[in-house]
């Protein structure tokens, strides 16, 4: 379980920067999130105690003062400590301008941990978001200042060594990228054509590098999607089922359920309900 503040944003199509998501979460001991697939740019820093994050089947055990970065499509996991539960604050941004952005940060999928001892102004730049959510457009210029500044204080960041790279593959690389661009009709069959590959051969690609096969990314990759429409656009459930994959809207509100324990309906009123709440 978490005390989380958090609000989620679908920026304009076309943005050359928009933010996504943004928020701060005191997490209770042993508290996990995902796996999970965003397709967004997402870092996090954290503020006090310590907690695992998991990339691509390597373990991070992170501490207050560092940080992970996460880019889109690549699936994560985090989980708090047992004693100390960590307590952190993020921000997931997306456009055209971000990924020239991330280019010039020292921080990338294979370095994605940090030390940072902007401990203030870090949470300082997330706080001012959460103050005031985007609803207007001197609310949103303010936002965008502050993502930036976050970023820039994110440059004097030192590089976490010492601990295994992960292991990447060109081959699944492609396949999650066709996928991020066909998510409604991808099949396993469809990504080992794609990427010119027996399916098989594929298959033992992807459990090397993601622990999971083809099948079973591609299932999660759809439903954290669908969670994230859900959070931050006004598509209908049957809309958000459609563009994730997802035949019938029974089905994936079943498998919605077998997943974050509610239906789409209710977890969308409870978002609802808990970003009016934080942002009064």
């Amino acid at each position: 379980m978490e005390k989380a503040i958090a609000f989620d944003y679908s920026p304009a199509k076309g943005s050359q920067l928009g933010i996504t998501s943004v928020g701060r979460s005191d997490t209770m001991a042993g508290h996990r999130f995902g796996p999970a697939v965003r397709p967004y740019y997402l870092i996090h820093y954290i503020l006090a105690g310590s907690g695992t994050f998991r990339v691509n089947g390597v373990d991070y055990h992170l501490h207050s003062g560092q940080g992970f970065f996460i880019e889109p499509n690549y699936q994560t996991y985090y989980i708090a400590d047992q004693v100390t539960p960590w307590s952190y604050i993020w921000l997931g941004f997306t456009g055209g301008y971000a990924r020239e952005l991330i280019r010039q940060l020292a921080i990338s999928e294979q370095t994605p941990v940090f030390n940072n001892d902007h401990y203030y102004e870090l949470a300082n730049c997330v706080n001012q978001i959460i103050q005031r959510p985007l609803t207007d457009t001197s609310a949103k210029l303010m936002a965008a200042s502050n993502l930036l500044h976050f970023l820039s204080l994110i440059t004097d960041s030192t590089l976490v060594t010492g601990q295994r790279s992960p292991e990447r593959n060109p081959y699944v690389d492609r396949a999650i990228a066709y996928l991020a661009q066909h998510v409604a009709e991808a099949s396993v069959d469809q990504l080992a054509q794609a990427v010119n590959l027996d399916r098989s051969y594929l298959s033992m690609l992807f459990k090397q590098v993601t622990d999971l096969t083809p099948g079973q990314y591609i299932r999660n990759f759809r439903i954290t999607k669908a969670r994230h429409l859900l959070e931050s656009s006004p598509l209908t459930v049957e809309e958000v089922a459609e563009q994730c994959g997802y035949g019938h809207a029974n089905s994936f509100a079943r498998r919605f359920k077998q997943t974050y324990g509610m239906t789409p309906r209710d977890y969308r009123q409870q978002t609802l309900a808990q970003n009016r709440q934080a942002g009064k």
